[in-house]
């Protein structure tokens, strides 16, 4: 059902999380010779299927002033926002309205099942404004190396990133900036365990490009599920934390997702931003096929859940990437929603071939932008970042992002 909040979905995939390492770029298989040095090939990546015609969903005029409960060390404090039981939250004031809480250092986190051929986040370069640096890089191609990012989860950290997640699995992708757990640290983490380090994400505007694919449980190895009757078997997932939350362990008994961790359904506090996610939750809204959209925080509700059945991908042709969830055919153009308009349309799961996913947070802007992109169909505005994703990129090839409307 169009506009109906996710709210239960979003905090229980973090809380299988609890429970639960670029090369050059270029054409996949291309040879490399290190991180920064662009030897790859700048054709298209085989897909392995048909051309589609790509899709968008341009959220506007994010971010708000206001607070979220953010931990710190009960030996410290302060504990103004939350005090019981050794856990101690203070009231994280935030005073502008520039794409917040997304702009605060984010944590990506990956759930299966999916195939990941590359990895690249770019972010402005802190000495010339006009100018997007590569700031980390993962490549199927070179995975020894990776560079600017850290993995966790599923025990990538022991053994690196396999560029495969199976299903219900979940790996945290972060920067490679060690964060200081334990006493004094601030915002407050537990000291990791044995042999694990924590890691800051991703702050203020920032681009992810993932060359992925989704094909359903039993084609991608290395599952997770106990059975196929869990409420995320089949269900891969995008999604976006504050960095802090996936640092105290990811909906722990204490932590920032909500002002009261008792009530983590309500998310108020720092939240939790689900870019690309299929639901499964063994009800009426189960579609594996559609991705849902939609942030929550303490600024409330921003896009729609689940369409469910309506949205039949069955009933649409290969080109089809975005779906009008009010005539369920192919979308006329890119959806726009803002927090007081849901976007009326869905992505849909490429289950049989490969897509740039293309999340751009663009803090001056107050602008978040998502984008499935066919890599044998790469608009032109796109060619200065696809498929070479280039070492830096013009600023004016961000813009390009931020304005595209696909299909169009």
């Amino acid at each position: 059902m169009a506009g109906k909040p996710c709210i239960q979905v979003a905090w229980i995939s973090l809380a299988v999380a609890a429970c639960s390492s670029g090369g050059s770029p270029g054409t996949p298989g291309a040879p490399s010779d290190g991180a920064g040095q662009d030897t790859g090939s700048s054709n298209p990546p085989a897909t392995g299927d048909e051309p589609s015609n790509g899709g968008t969903i341009t959220f506007q005029s994010i971010g708000k002033t206001g607070a979220f409960p953010s931990r710190r060390d009960p030996a410290i404090g302060p504990c103004d926002a939350y005090n019981a039981d050794s856990c101690c939250l203070a009231n994280q004031q935030i005073t502008s309205d520039q794409l917040t809480p997304w702009d605060e250092d984010l944590i990506l986190t990956l759930r299966g099942p999916m195939k990941v051929q590359q990895l690249a986040v770019y972010q402005p370069d802190s000495s010339d404004a006009r100018t997007w640096s590569r700031v980390s890089m993962w490549d199927a191609a070179a995975p020894s190396a990776a560079a600017g990012l850290a993995f966790d989860g599923n025990g990538t950290d022991k053994t690196g990133f396999p560029g495969t997640v199976g299903t219900e699995c979940l790996v945290n992708v972060s920067t490679d900036d060690v964060f200081a757990c334990g006493p004094g640290s601030s915002p407050y983490c537990p000291v990791p365990g044995a042999g694990k380090t924590a890691h800051r994400g991703w702050s203020g505007s920032k681009l992810f490009v993932m060359l992925a694919t989704m094909p359903h449980a039993g084609d991608v190895p290395g599952a997770c599920s106990k059975n196929a009757t869990g409420n995320w078997y089949d269900a891969p997932w995008i999604g976006l934390s504050v960095g802090e939350l996936v640092r105290a362990g990811s909906f722990v008994s204490c932590q920032c997702y909500a002002k009261d961790p008792a009530k983590g359904y309500l998310a108020d506090g720092c939240g939790q931003f689900n870019v690309f996610e299929v639901v499964n939750d063994n009800n009426s809204f189960k579609n594996l096929d559609v991705f849902s959209t939609d942030m929550i925080d303490y600024a409330g509700y921003v896009g729609e859940g689940p369409c469910g059945p309506a949205c039949d991908a069955s009933k649409l042709g290969p080109e089809v990437d975005l779906i009008d969830k009010v005539t369920y055919g192919e979308a006329k153009a890119g959806a726009v929603s803002d927090p007081d308009h849901g976007p009326r349309a869905a992505l849909r799961r490429p289950e049989s071939g490969y897509r740039y996913f293309v999340v751009l947070l663009d803090v001056a802007t107050r602008t978040v932008q998502l984008a499935l992109v066919h890599p044998s169909r790469v608009p032109a505005a796109l060619g200065p970042l696809l498929p070479a994703l280039p070492d830096q990129v013009d600023a004016a090839a961000v813009d390009s992002v931020r304005a595209l409307r696909l299909p169009h």
